[in-house]
């Protein structure tokens, strides 16, 4: 997870009219089962201090907006600034808006004891039902109706749901990584959510409900569970008397040997984030599992397979339509030796194939120095290609991808007699969106990047079971308002991009695939802007190409070095790439 920063002005915006957030739907309440409080569970609301005397509209409005709303106290810290006659009716956990930590108001009265606040801010995303981030950039002004009571004054029609701050959303909740898995069951998967963050020791609990509410509502149909659509967690989410966690489970589902070791490498994997303690894992009081009783992450095997280049695949770089390894030398076979006049190329995951894209538009896909055969798919243009990873560790892949003219996606799948055959991929949800100038898969295969009119979107890669049939469904910009100059993206892990843009205070940047505000920018000193090509993978040095060189960087704080024995510069470019 990115590092968040806590500024020491934290703000709560709760604000009226839910129709003008377009999509916003009920949040479910945290985890009932362990004595956590659960936001709006009913009965009578903790008290609060009350608002200080004589506060004029608008100082009101704004001291309502900066006071602690955690859900777990029912928000009971902002109900005190209300009429009597609105505290019950506000259901603040209908909805929660993620604004900017800069907001206004302006105050309008109308009668002696009668005003309105007009609150204008920008609504940079909202937190769904799922609890997941779905990224938003909206400019809003709602006007927020306060009364006299008592001789002070009190916001007398509160909204619906409530909104915040990035900085207290930053405080009250916290990013997990709840882990499904591939529609084949082979790699366990990060699904970003947001939980509440204290109680502490409520964590884990809120970590399973997650789990069992099953993927996100952006991963449907790209991700899978081993548990059952009806499994609960019967007792536990705390730590035991021995220190374990103990999660009991109840109608789990397929108990069969394979299917147990999933769901324990789900549960497992979900806690590690909240937790260093053993996990014990049981169903109605009985261990799941006869292997053991008690879990860690290192008692489970590796659900990654074909998912990460080997270590001895240190990279490939296109330059003057050779390809060549990163120090300079050209690779053997046609492709290295400038038969194929390559303009970009991507090596498959396990590193034994080749995919290139010539400067005549033709895709060619083969062994990595064979003669590769052309395949039949006609276009003016196609994008750099983007590997699907292997059925196994001792299997090659058998599926590329690549963009024909912008805008047909197409996956190029080797059939039977060893012919690559081009079918096409569903991209209706991304209609509208605009030409395609890259796309990247995840090496898992569950999510692409995109970048269409110079941003950044990700999707998720839903195949039909029993079916050819696949697509792109549930698109969304990423930090739409920060990122609108990308020209190069790249999965560094299952769920974290590093992208190349032309700016040049935020040359190279890494940012959530959910789109989380809160992202990390590299170091741009040594960098010439623009940058124009970026490659990253998983426990490799981040490449970047700029109008100086190429340039390495192994974290986001380093200073970048320079990648010796490829010179770029006067007219010569390079775009370096690793396997995926």
């Amino acid at each position: 997870m990115i590092r968040r920063s806590r500024p020491a002005l934290l703000l709560i915006a709760l604000l009226t009219a839910l129709a003008a957030v377009a999509g916003c739907a009920a949040i479910p309440d945290e985890t009932p089962a362990q004595g956590v409080a659960a936001g709006d569970g009913g009965g009578k609301p903790p008290s609060a201090p009350e608002p200080p005397k004589d506060l004029q509209p608008a100082d009101l409005v704004r001291a309502f907006l900066n006071a602690d709303a955690d859900p777990n106290s029912n928000y009971a810290a902002g109900r005190a600034y209300l009429t009597r006659a609105a505290q019950p009716k506000w259901q603040p956990g209908s909805s929660i808006t993620i604004i900017q930590d800069t907001f206004n108001t302006l105050p309008e009265q109308s009668k002696p004891d009668h005003a309105t606040v007009q609150v204008t801010m920008q609504i940079i995303g909202r937190l769904g039902a799922d609890a997941a981030f779905v990224p938003q950039s909206m400019a809003n002004t709602l006007p927020l109706t306060v009364d006299k009571q008592d001789g002070q004054w009190r916001i007398s029609a509160p909204p619906s749901g409530a909104y915040m701050t990035l900085d207290r959303f930053n405080e009250v909740y916290r990013q997990v990584k709840v882990y499904f898995l591939d529609p084949q069951k082979r790699v366990l998967v990060p699904d970003l959510r947001y939980i509440v963050s204290q109680p502490s020791n409520g964590l884990p609990a809120r970590v399973i409900d997650r789990l069992l509410a099953g993927p996100s509502d952006a991963m449907q149909g790209a991700l899978t569970s081993a548990l059952g659509p009806d499994a609960v967690l019967h007792s536990g989410g705390v730590e035991t008397g021995d220190g374990a966690v103990l999660v009991n489970l109840s109608r789990v589902g397929d108990l069969s040997p394979a299917n147990v070791k999933l769901v324990i490498a789900q549960v497992v994997q979900s806690l590690a984030v909240v937790t260093n303690s053993r996990i014990r894992i049981e169903q109605d009081g009985t261990a799941l599992s006869p292997d053991r009783l008690d879990w860690r992450i290192g008692d489970l095997p590796a659900y990654d397979i074909g998912t990460s280049p080997g270590p001895d695949l240190t990279g490939l770089i296109v330059q003057d339509g050779r390809i060549k390894q990163l120090d300079g030398k050209p690779l053997n076979g046609p492709a290295g030796n400038g038969s194929y006049e390559v303009q970009t190329a991507a090596q498959s995951i396990d590193g034994s194939e080749l995919a290139t894209v010539s400067k005549d538009a033709r895709l060619r896909v083969g062994g990595l120095t064979q003669v590769a055969p052309v395949v039949d798919l006609t276009a003016s243009t196609l994008t750099r290609p983007t590997w699907v990873s292997a059925d196994s560790a001792t299997d090659a892949s058998n599926e590329v991808w690549t963009v024909a003219d912008g805008s047909r996606v197409a996956r190029v799948v080797k059939s039977a007699d060893g012919a690559w055959v081009p079918h096409p991929v569903n991209t209706n949800d991304l209609s509208g969106f605009g030409a395609i100038t890259d796309l990247r898969l995840s090496r898992d295969g569950t999510r692409a990047a995109l970048i269409v009119n110079s941003q950044l979107i990700v999707c998720a890669v839903v195949r039909t079971p029993n079916s050819d049939t696949v697509a792109l469904h549930s698109p969304r910009i990423l930090l739409p308002d920060t990122l609108t100059s990308v020209v190069g993206v790249d999965w560094l892990l299952q769920d974290q991009l590093v992208v190349a843009t032309s700016s040049q205070e935020s040359p190279i940047v890494q940012v959530a695939a959910d789109g989380d505000p809160v992202f990390n920018r590299y170091n741009a000193a040594n960098l010439t802007a623009p940058v124009t090509a970026v490659t990253a993978a998983p426990s490799r040095p981040v490449i970047v190409v700029d109008a100086g060189g190429m340039w390495i960087s192994s974290d986001s704080n380093s200073v970048w070095r320079v990648q010796g024995g490829v010179t770029v510069g006067r007219g010569s470019t390079a775009i370096p790439f690793y396997p995926g």
